[in-house]
């Protein structure tokens, strides 16, 4: 079995050369755009070449993260600032939307494509939707437990990255647009502001304790991790070199002994100066615990240590043998890394007329290797008699040898020119022209549901507990309307009403009955899930599984979605920009702020999953509510925003977009107020959708005038 890669990482270039000196395997790092830890100072162009180059001289590997959503036009961008690391060596990069992935496995293909946890992988369903974009590697959501991992493991055979130290998203990532939603600052777009860091009903309830697992080393190689990951992107070099060191220590020592005590200095280091003084195991044991909540404070208990640290990085040792004979050119043999060179140089020694070679001479220019990577571990001089070279030349066969033999080294990582950029066509979902959209309403309950089918309503979505529920009187209802079952937000191995097994039974009793017209899916998962069964209905990408640019949405349109949902988080310019027409087009209500596998409630008062499904209220520092719906079937949390979107007057969005349905989200209404909106909707809505005025007073238009950094 191969040892776990310690991957440690790296904000700056200081932080670069901190990981490396405390013996990280592998660094993760990022350029000033397209990261999703845009506040972190991150490396310039030449700081990442410069980086390739010592860390594949010392064997270390470099994966540069891309793992924010592209917007359409900024593909072009990420493959030009791919092109130079690329040929240069870069070992993986680490990306988060599938059309980067796409687009990256197409003009890329020997660049190991490793996918980020913003994807939020929770399962081998997941995983293996991706296998066919050439992925090698994922780093799935944080909140899988061991036997989770191991399963997903044992199921694709592909290598696993996960954190064991650092900050944790109350939300699995990439789930989250809270901050998004709030200020404009998108998690998505690698520049999340933390309102989770914030208090909610005067406590921290979406403030999750760090990470810290060195004392769960044997645990977690035993699950099949291939590669440990320390979060830090935003934190200092002297954090990155000691908490890298510390993680070093033991690694090595339970490979070499079988076990790791760890020493009570090294633990309250990690739990003192490099975590918030409330830390714990993360997911890999439970479910979700109140005790993994900071309710008194987010803050760190001590300020890491920023003082000057140590990061002079070993120098690699060479070992040199200069010949120097009579009417012969100079040759220079130099070994390293396990490579060696000959160097013949054009130099031919002169006689001496006064002070001849001598091996002490030649040692001492030769032994000049202060701004190279190497030192000198041994240098043997042969020279003939009376023989003069000047010291300037002395060096400059030295700086040639060195040079050959670095080139000699890192020569297996450069690569040739990428393949050209592809480019995808315009895409068009099928729609009835000069019709005005289908109207779609998604609800939580049946006695909303049930409001629903006594409107005029063309189509209803419902959560597969709702599905279940649904008597043949209600189903008299629909009158050839379509009906859609939402699948879970997050599908998990554990035995619940989310679980792989139980979404394979729901698909397939879906398939045998008539009345269903497709389903609404948020995951890779049920992606995968559903393009394995015998379903042949429709199959809509929600919002949560992105579609930002079109190299997104021909994946999935290849791939069995029959279209997907209209980005929330992009603005009239970016989403025209697209060219992606037909879509669903959410007009009305609360959207999505978080998916956590955490319960407020539990935080609050203990878990009432006896009451299977119901939502309490959280009031922010400016006394807004945000809805927490609690689905005990799944045991996920959503939490939904304060103020309802509201769209249905925008005009020019529906010329712009031509949706083929327009849909109404409820969440915390009552059944009298589902009806009351979607009759005003009708009442008040022209042949082409829209509406004069908007529905409700207390509304927000979203992004769509704005967009995101």
């Amino acid at each position: 079995m191969d040892r776990c890669e310690l991957l440690s990482p790296a904000g700056d270039y200081d932080c670069f050369l901190a990981a490396v000196s405390a013996g990280a395997d592998a660094v993760y790092l990022g350029l000033d755009r397209f990261s999703a830890r845009a506040s972190a100072h991150n490396l310039t162009e030449p700081e990442l070449l410069s980086a390739l180059d010592i860390a594949h001289i010392r064997g270390v590997k470099v994966y540069l993260t891309v793992n924010t959503l592209f917007k359409d036009d900024e593909l072009c961008d990420l493959y030009d600032m791919l092109c130079e690391p690329y040929k240069r060596g870069l070992d993986a990069v680490i990306v988060q939307d599938i059309g980067a992935m796409k687009m990256i496995a197409s003009s890329f293909p020997d660049l190991a494509i490793h996918v980020s946890t913003q994807a939020a992988v929770t399962s081998s369903e997941g995983a293996m939707y991706l296998k066919d974009l050439g992925v090698s590697r994922i780093v799935p959501a944080r909140e899988l437990t061991l036997c989770e991992i191991t399963k997903l493991k044992d199921d694709t055979g592909m290598e696993l990255e996960c954190f064991i130290h650092g900050s944790m998203c109350y939300s699995y990532s990439g789930k989250c647009l809270l901050s998004s939603f709030i200020g404009g600052r998108s998690g998505n777009r690698g520049r999340c502001a933390q309102p989770c860091r914030l208090k909610y009903d005067d406590e921290y309830l979406l403030s999750l304790s760090d990470l810290c697992c060195v004392d769960l080393i044997p645990e977690l190689i035993g699950a099949g991790i291939s590669s440990f990951k320390i979060e830090g992107r935003a934190k200092s070099a002297g954090y990155v070199h000691n908490v890298t060191s510390i993680y070093r220590k033991y690694i090595d020592a339970f490979y070499e002994n079988g076990k790791c005590s760890i020493d009570k200095n090294d633990m309250d280091s990690l739990i003192g100066k490099y975590s918030r003084g409330k830390t714990g195991k993360g997911y890999y044991h439970i479910h979700n615990d109140r005790k993994m909540i900071t309710l008194d404070s987010p803050s760190y208990a001590e300020n890491e240590d920023d003082k000057p640290c140590d990061i002079n990085v070993a120098k690699v040792p060479v070992k040199m043998s200069v010949t120097i004979r009579r009417n012969e050119p100079v040759k220079v043999m130099a070994t390293a890394c396990g490579k060696t060179i000959t160097h013949i140089d054009k130099t031919v020694a002169e006689s001496a007329k006064n002070a001849p070679l001598t091996a002490e001479s030649v040692t001492k220019q030769f032994s000049k290797l202060g701004d190279t990577q190497f030192v000198a571990a041994d240098i043997s001089v042969s020279a003939d008699d009376g023989l003069f070279i000047p010291n300037g030349v002395l060096n400059g066969i030295r700086r040639d040898a060195i040079d050959e033999l670095s080139s000699c080294i890192l020569s297996p990582c450069f690569r040739k020119e990428p393949d050209l950029l592809s480019h995808e066509d315009d895409i068009h979902y099928d729609r009835e022209d000069n019709k005005r959209p289908h109207i779609i309403a998604q609800v939580l309950t049946i006695e909303q549901a049930g409001a629903v089918l006594d409107s005029d309503a063309d189509g209803i979505i419902v959560p597969a507990y709702v599905y279940k529920e649904l008597s043949k009187d209600m189903r008299s209802l629909l009158y050839g309307r379509k009906l859609y079952i939402s699948l879970p937000l997050i599908i998990r191995n554990e035995n619940r009403d989310n679980s792989p097994q139980y979404v394979k039974e729901l698909i397939k009793r879906a398939s045998a009955d008539d009345d269903v017209a497709g389903f609404y899916i948020s995951n890779l998962e049920s992606a995968k899930l559903i393009r394995d069964s015998s379903f042949s209905g429709e199959v809509i990408g929600d919002i949560h599984l992105y579609a930002y640019n079109r190299h997104a949405a021909s994946y999935y349109k290849n791939h069995g979605i029959s279209k997907t949902t209209v980005p929330v988080e992009l603005n009239y310019r970016e989403l025209v920009n697209r060219k992606i027409t037909g879509e669903d087009l959410i007009v009305y209500g609360r959207l999505p702020m978080m998916i956590s596998a955490n319960c407020i409630i539990n935080t609050k008062e203990g878990c009432r999953s006896d009451k299977n499904g119901h939502g309490t209220y959280i009031s922010d520092r400016k006394g807004m509510k945000m809805f927490a719906f609690c689905n005990c079937r799944d045991c996920t949390n959503t939490l939904y925003n304060s103020v309802k979107l509201c769209l249905t007057d925008d005009k020019r969005l529906f010329d712009l977009l031509h949706p083929s349905s327009i849909r109404f989200v409820f969440t915390d209404e009552d059944p009298d107020t589902v009806g009351y909106v979607l009759r005003s909707y009708r009442d008040q809505a022209d042949d082409k959708g829209v509406t004069a005025a908007p529905l409700t007073c207390d509304h927000t238009r979203g992004h769509i005038n704005r967009g995101v950094y």
